[in-house]
């Protein structure tokens, strides 16, 4: 919201500007007096809802299975591909691998939605217990508030899973319905049902669907909130306790369910999620979407909410879709000014002219360094055009001159040093239109 500051005009000026103008400026000073007083600004049309998105970090799983930082990326562009929401102006504010470590990032929500896994470390629990992103006390407390404002929260796959019926943080209260543990799980095709149609607006346009994907049978859900289900399948228990188990017959399971809380808050939750391919799933697509409208309190479609986002072919082929443009110009590229140096950007999703990979050039001063990073969603590959360096790979170091050539993998803590007397001129690219940066200013 912008402020309009008052307007003074002294006395003095005043007795000199001729009778007309005069009659001006002191209308302009009463319609701004006026405009100051009313609370109206300059900024007009509907204010839309601000978005959270919130991930974490990846779990040691294959590529695309609960890989949480390019599935916040993915929801994202499934937001900015929507109509629905473009109409609305929202802000869209997204951590792929985390809370952001100032919490005031996220005062503001209107919702909030969380999609990441447990941390196996046991995190602020004992070592060697499950630990969950909101055993952190400065976050529980930050999202306390939130939900007793009544702001919508949204928890996709393992977010709504909290190590034991001990835990600190009243998941049941404000999702409606969480799972403790281990209790079960299964990975399977399933028919899945609209248990939620004409009950609740996040159904609006779904149709029944299959669905390849890992679920949660065993849930527990609230008894203060008001629960709908939203999706339903017949699955067979496959995993108890860690333990391997199959179940038959199969039987009927909530797969989705939204909650209303008693102040007014809204809440919804997918257990699925666990593969990357899962938000290419159109009915998937359009249930988050809706969902995120239901749950900042904004209207859902009757035909339910849509977007133009590309999605992947099943299988795990490339999308269909080309980039925005071909060729990007000298001119257009992005250059960032660093303490050390230089970065400039050729190639990214961002940038409109690659689906799949992030380009640039990376330029050291001598005797500067770029601080140590990493990246939890992609590769890095370092190609020295000009210049002298010593690259930080994980625990080792490679002192590297124009033509080598080092391969950073995902994940791994890195940095280069200039050595030399010139400037150090790096080729560096990445196997994902998104890169995400870790420690990076």
């Amino acid at each position: 919201m912008r402020v309009i500051e008052k307007l003074t005009v002294s006395c003095a000026v005043l007795a000199q500007l001729p009778a007309a103008m005069l009659a001006i400026c002191i209308l302009v000073v009463a319609c701004f007096t006026a405009a100051a007083q009313s609370g109206t600004t300059a900024t007009t049309g509907p204010s839309g809802p601000t978005i959270v998105l919130i991930g974490g970090a990846k779990q040691g799983y294959p590529r695309t299975e609960h890989d949480y930082p390019d599935g916040i990326l993915a929801i994202e562009r499934l937001i900015k591909g929507s109509p629905q929401f473009q109409a609305l102006h929202p802000v869209v504010k997204s951590f792929p691998t985390g809370f952001p470590s100032d919490l005031s990032e996220i005062a503001d929500a209107d919702v909030v939605l969380m999609y990441f896994g447990m941390n196996y470390g046991g995190g602020e629990r004992h070592a060697g217990t499950m630990g969950h992103a909101l055993d952190d006390e400065s976050r529980r407390k930050a999202m306390e508030q939130l939900m007793s404002k009544g702001v919508g929260l949204i928890a996709l796959h393992q977010a709504s899973t909290l190590p034991d019926q001990t835990s600190k943080i009243p998941m049941a209260d404000w999702l409606g319905g969480v799972r403790f543990g281990m209790a079960d799980r299964t990975t399977e095709i399933v028919q899945m049902q609209i248990s939620g149609a004409d009950k609740n607006p996040i159904a609006n346009g779904l149709k029944s669907f299959e669905l390849l994907d890992e679920f949660y049978p065993t849930l527990t859900f609230s008894k203060t909130d008001k629960v709908t289900p939203i999706l339903s399948a017949k699955v067979h228990i496959q995993t108890q306790n860690n333990k391997p188990v199959f179940e038959e017959p199969s039987a009927d399971h909530v797969i989705a369910w939204a909650a209303e809380r008693p102040n007014g808050g809204r809440s919804f939750a997918f257990t699925g999620g666990h593969y990357l391919l899962t938000f290419d799933q159109s009915q998937i697509r359009d249930m988050l979407l809706n969902a995120i409208l239901w749950t900042s309190k904004r209207d859902v479609p009757l035909a339910g909410a849509t977007t133009n986002a590309p999605t992947m072919p099943h299988g795990g082929g490339r999308a269909s879709a080309t980039p925005r443009r071909l060729l990007l110009t000298r001119a257009d590229a992005l250059v960032q000014s660093q303490p050390w140096g230089k970065l400039e950007w050729l190639a990214s999703r961002e940038l409109g002219n690659s689906l799949f990979m992030t380009v640039g050039i990376a330029t050291i001063n001598p005797g500067k360094e770029n601080p140590v990073h990493s990246h939890p969603n992609c590769d890095e590959i370092l190609h020295v055009v000009q210049g002298h360096i010593m690259n930080r790979v994980g625990d080792k170091e490679y002192e590297m001159s124009a033509g080598d050539t080092v391969t950073i993998p995902e994940g791994t803590l890195h940095n280069a040093r200039n050595i030399g007397k010139e400037d150090a001129v790096l080729s560096i690219s990445y196997n994902s239109a998104d890169r995400i940066a870790i420690g990076e200013k």
